[in-house]
């Protein structure tokens, strides 16, 4: 009886010895669930949140990185659009003469306008467009070439026109739990110059929606009810969160006009037909972008368009409207792209206070963890040494219990 005792009071030693080391040579005072189950579940969560912070810093550092990107971007079209208006000013108080206006000023207006193309069509580091939405297999922007005679004068093959190819839709980021950050600016936004408005030319009075159908302005969806008339499709849109704002003409056709500048995109949904029969969609290439009914009335200007009315203005020498409406169109324009640069740098701002966040909400589970699962050196030193003592104790014990027999003698 008293020998099992003793060997059973050895092993306890003896485990207890085991686990101190362990201890001590992980760190870690939780080896096992059992060791310490509130710990130990603590310690799943703890270490699961630091995994999330860590992927949370990455998104925030590519963010940045794309933002910032798209900053330099704007900026350079900020500094081209300044350029231009220079010149623009100058050419307008009528000091320069035909040949100045006709061929310098006009051929530099001209390099601008492919610079801008170029900018607007730039790409990050991954080959991702910048400026196109989700679009990366083609650019987002396709200059027109065709050949151009103003005023009498050949120009050659030279940019007619510009038309956006990408889309709208947002790329977000994750940048903490149930919070996204939105890095997309679509071009037909960022590089537009003046409002769009949109004249369906086509009597509605009497139309009535068949059915309940859904329609998509500038991403948002607008649910139409079965027997809406004209007007109750204008109260919707006008009461929706969208940039467009909606009348009824004088032919009693829908216009749409855009509340700041950018491209309007329109959308049948879910095989709905209700921009189609109100004249705003052509049927035949019902698709965004450029899907705007040939009977319709389109008026806004892209900043291409922009800068290629100017140059052809130039070219012309027509001072009063390089004055005029030339220069009110390009300052309509630089105003749209500073109001997008302002916001690319409200975002980034927003990313650095979280970037700040994350770190500290980093720092300060690290230090939970620890508290957590580490193992109070200087204790645990004190413990091996009070266990080793008794331990040997026990042993010396053991040995005065266990006595010698035949089988020792034998031995």
């Amino acid at each position: 009886m008293q020998n099992n005792t003793m060997l059973s009071t050895l092993n306890r030693h003896q485990v207890a010895l085991e686990k101190t080391e362990r201890e001590l040579a992980t760190g870690s005072r939780i080896q096992l669930p059992s060791s310490d189950p509130v710990g130990a579940a603590n310690q799943m969560l703890y270490r699961t949140r630091l995994t999330e912070l860590d992927q949370y810093d990455r998104n925030i550092a590519e963010a940045k990185d794309r933002l910032n990107l798209m900053d330099g971007q704007i900026d350079r079209v900020g500094e081209i659009f300044q350029r231009m208006r220079y010149l623009t000013v100058q050419a307008a108080n009528g000091t320069n003469s035909g040949f100045e206006l006709k061929e310098a000023v006009a051929k530099e207006i001209n390099q601008h306008l492919l610079a801008l193309i170029d900018i607007a069509n730039s790409k990050d580091a991954t080959g991702r467009t910048l400026f196109g939405g989700s679009v990366i297999e083609r650019d987002p922007f396709l200059p027109v070439y065709s050949h151009l005679q103003t005023a009498g004068i050949d120009q050659g093959n030279a940019v007619t026109g510009v038309q956006y190819q990408g889309d709208i839709q947002v790329q977000n980021r994750e940048i903490e739990r149930n919070e996204q950050m939105d890095i997309t600016l679509p071009g037909n936004r960022v590089f537009w110059g003046t409002n769009t408005s949109i004249a369906s030319n086509k009597d509605s009075a009497a139309y009535v929606a068949q059915g309940d159908q859904m329609i998509a302005l500038n991403g948002v969806k607008i649910q139409i009810s079965a027997g809406d008339t004209i007007n109750d499709i204008i109260d919707k849109i006008n009461t929706a969160p969208v940039e467009v704002r909606a009348s009824k003409g004088s032919q009693d056709d829908i216009i749409l006009t855009s509340k700041s500048p950018h491209q309007i995109w329109l959308e049948d949904l879910e095989g709905g037909t209700v921009l189609q029969d109100l004249g705003l969609i052509d049927g035949t290439n019902p698709e965004p972008p450029n899907n705007f009914a040939t009977t319709a009335t389109v008026s806004g200007l892209s900043i291409f368009e922009v800068v290629i009315m100017l140059r052809d203005d130039l070219i012309k020498g027509d001072v009063k409207l390089i004055g005029g409406r030339d220069l009110e169109a390009l300052d309509s324009a630089l105003e749209n792209v500073l109001r997008y640069r302002s916001e690319v740098g409200a975002r980034v701002n927003r990313l650095e206070q979280h970037e700040k966040r994350v770190a500290w909400d980093n720092t300060y589970t690290k230090e939970l963890l620890a508290k957590n699962e580490s193992v109070d050196v200087t204790q645990a030193i004190v413990d091996l040494k009070w266990l080793e003592a008794v331990h040997s104790y026990a042993l010396r014990v053991g040995a005065g219990i266990i006595k010698q027999t035949l089988m020792d003698f034998l031995r």
